[in-house]
């Protein structure tokens, strides 16, 4: 394949990475993608190449936005964290305290940290859902109040799921809040602190966003979870299918104009890389100092290791943070054992590098299956971190 054009800049010693962003798409079956790194608050690397939308020959630039589907939990956690930062929010408190209606049916123990967590049996709505469902929050809220907790013996330890989580702790926002979490996002974060990324989109936003396409393996890697009918994974990864055969689901108003708060975030590279990289700075200053977002107490409770343990269910070893970042998975390289956010499907990485102050963004279009078929993620860490390394700044892939 012909080396593609690729645009934006890199500052000097991170030459290496622009090599290894373009070896994504003559080697890595790349279609549209863009990597951003912040240092310090300062953009190190950005990079776009590929089109945006492949059907009409749009091209990538540096201010396309990319639905990141679970990477979304991520900027979710930074939402609730900054009401616990608050005092607004506890934790530990159970999450009927803020909810009383969620006490329903034996829910009245289960605390805001083990639903972010996904360490509150909570892993799925009961009740048959459809596509449509999935964009009215309250009212997936209210069924979720209604049900019981798994009782399934799998759910013992951690349980994911792709959907659930973000209903629930979008509900305690709203009841703290009184905002939904769209808005409290985009009035608290995203706009005090020009963010480039918002849960769901505007229509006047639509002529930026790439078109998500599946790629290889990308469906197959789920196996039979679609299929089954083994009732604990009908209820998790059938109610919806969350990839339906047609991918055009996930490029229509369905899943742009609306709220999924687990799943339908957008943003560009520059804008999660932002994000990312304020809360690094954040988290590696010293605890007396003002912070930009978190504070370094609540961070250093946020990224320590929580839970560490195999889903019996998907049987993927998975280990979180008190706060809900996803601190490493086998699919995704980490950074000095130090790097805090929360990978999303088909390969998007989005990462706080404490102890470099950085920020790291890689998103894409174009969804392969992770694991060892796509090294498109994990490549361009460890080319980050490296070229991080041979400047002496702190962080180095392991």
């Amino acid at each position: 394949m012909p080396t593609p054009q690729i645009s934006g800049t890199v500052a000097p010693g991170f030459e290496s990475v622009r090599d290894e962003f373009a070896r994504n798409f003559t080697d890595r079956d790349e279609q549209g993608a863009a990597l951003a790194v912040t240092l310090n608050g300062e953009r190190v690397v950005d990079l776009w190449g590929g089109p945006a939308d492949p059907t009409t020959g749009r091209a990538w630039d540096g201010d396309t936005l990319q639905l990141i589907f679970s990477g979304s939990k991520g900027v979710l956690a930074t939402a609730l964290l900054l009401l616990v930062d608050r005092g607004a929010v506890e934790l530990d408190k159970p999450v009927a305290h803020y909810w009383p209606e969620f006490a329903a049916k034996g829910k009245d123990g289960i605390t805001v940290r083990q639903v972010v967590t996904f360490t509150a049996r909570m892993p799925a709505v009961a009740a048959p859902l459809s596509q449509d469902d999935l964009g009215d929050p309250e009212a997936m809220a209210k069924l979720l109040a209604d049900q019981e907790p798994e009782s399934d013996s799998r759910a013992e330890g951690i349980l994911y799921g792709p959907w659930a989580t973000g209903w629930i702790i979008a509900e305690v926002i709203r009841r703290v809040d009184g905002r939904r979490l769209d808005r409290f996002f985009a009035e608290e974060i995203a706009g005090p602190l020009d963010v480039d990324v918002s849960f769901g989109i505007t229509p006047e936003q639509e002529h930026r966003v790439a078109r998500t396409e599946y790629g290889t393996g990308f469906r197959e890697q789920f196996g039979g979870y679609f299929t089954s009918d083994d009732p604990l994974t009908q209820r998790i990864w059938q109610n919806p299918v969350p990839f339906p055969e047609d991918e055009e689901i996930w490029n229509g108003p369905a899943r742009r104009f609306t709220l999924i708060p687990a799943a339908n975030v957008y943003g560009s590279a520059r804008g999660f890389a932002k994000l990312y990289g304020i809360l690094a700075a954040d988290a590696a200053r010293p605890a007396e100092q003002e912070h930009t977002l978190l504070s370094r107490r609540l961070l250093d409770e946020a990224r320590a290791p929580y839970v560490s343990k195999v889903d019996q269910l998907i049987d993927v070893p998975m280990v979180y943070g008190g706060g809900g970042y996803r601190l490493r998975t086998k699919a995704r390289p980490t950074v000095d054992g130090d790097s805090f956010g929360h990978d999303g499907a088909g390969g998007s990485a989005n990462q706080a590098w404490p102890r470099a102050a950085a920020g790291v963004s890689y998103v894409m279009n174009r969804l392969i299956a992770l694991g060892p078929d796509d090294k498109r993620a994990s490549s361009l860490v460890k080319a980050v971190s490296a070229a991080m390394t041979e400047l002496g700044i702190g962080g180095g892939a392991r």
